[in-house]
């Protein structure tokens, strides 16, 4: 099977192009709103802050590689929202800093830039400061609590559900103010209700795959079905895993990143549905109490092989179907 270099998959034009990225922005809108009622303006310090540092790195990495950055490019802008949306309110600037550095200066620009990346470069540069920073990405504010735009002196932090998850335990939080986000946990994922909008926006808007996201939802519930933590009940695991963490906004913004994800519709039904049991299974074996980042990355770099793989089978269809029809056609003249 000959391999022919094809357009970015991203990349139908440059107007859909910037269509989808607009409406990525529009759709995380609501989720700062949120987070502003939540924990104050705080919030959107933390995104403006966010935004700038990564609009600014994305263009002197641009210019490091002798390129002229793209005004249309809004990719940049996406990175530095999503990013603070999957920490705690709480958060130091200087982590929000070395996420977004690690995210274009490693996970994207050096693989060539937009488009061309391998990893999600916010799934990756929160992943890093996990790691560089747990103590910090893993304590959280209390809703309604407002924050100060400078965080000087000790302020109360506390585990969010996940980390009940983690020790084995059941969450103590109310199911209903799990669905409506009022309960410790990062500030852009805890109103499921909210990303819930955002995903049929999306979805109607055409600017993700909806079918990707409920086949990688079904792949993880399924893994927390037969491997509840903690929980008797299969349906009482799934509801607590799936409220919990960032597992519902990865759903959503991360794993339809159309740069990281399969082509064919086909293909991303399977790959959505093993990148959601390989992120339970992270859940159930990491150290940490959130490990979703870190399988979504695994299978960023196994997308060729998915793609691969699809293309193997299709051919192998095509191929079938056309020698039954002439076959047939062979019949029917020598009748």
């Amino acid at each position: 099977m000959k391999l022919h270099p094809q357009n970015l998959p991203h990349i139908r034009s440059r107007e859909s192009n910037q269509t989808l990225m607009v409406d990525v922005i529009i759709a995380l809108i609501p989720l700062y709103a949120m987070a502003t009622y939540f924990y104050g303006k705080r919030a959107l310090v933390l995104g403006a802050f966010s935004v700038a540092a990564t609009v600014l790195i994305d263009a002197v990495c641009t210019g490091l590689r002798h390129n002229v950055p793209n005004i249309r490019d809004h990719s940049g802008i996406i990175t530095g929202m999503i990013i603070p949306l999957l920490l705690p309110a709480s958060i130091r600037y200087e982590v929000i800093f070395v996420a977004v550095l690690f995210a274009v200066a490693v996970a994207k620009h050096p693989f060539g830039g937009v488009g061309e990346n391998i990893f999600n470069p916010a799934a990756a540069g929160v992943a890093f400061a996990t790691v560089c920073f747990p103590r910090s990405v893993f304590s959280y504010p209390i809703p309604f609590d407002p924050l100060p735009i400078i965080i000087e002196d000790r302020i109360r932090l506390v585990f969010s559900p996940a980390y009940a998850l983690l020790l084995g335990g059941k969450p103590y939080n109310d199911p209903l103010d799990m669905l409506l986000g009022n309960y410790p946990g990062p500030m852009g994922a805890t109103n499921i209700l909210v990303l819930i909008t955002c995903l049929l926006f999306l979805a109607v808007r055409k600017s993700i795959s909806f079918s990707m996201t409920l086949s990688y939802l079904a792949g993880f519930s399924a893994v927390a079905a037969l491997f509840p933590r903690a929980m008797e009940s299969p349906v009482q695991s799934v509801y607590y895993e799936l409220m919990s963490g960032i597992v519902l906004i990865c759903s959503v913004f991360l794993i339809n990143d159309p740069v990281t994800s399969p082509k064919r519709a086909g293909v991303r039904i399977v790959y959505g549905f093993f990148t959601g049991a390989l992120c339970m299974v992270f859940r159930e074996i990491g150290r940490y109490e959130e490990s979703v980042l870190f399988a979504l990355l695994i299978m960023n770099a196994m997308v060729w092989s998915f793609e691969m793989i699809g293309e193997s089978l299709l051919h192998r269809f095509r191929r079938n179907r056309l020698e039954v029809e002439e076959s047939k056609d062979i019949s029917e003249d020598a009748e």
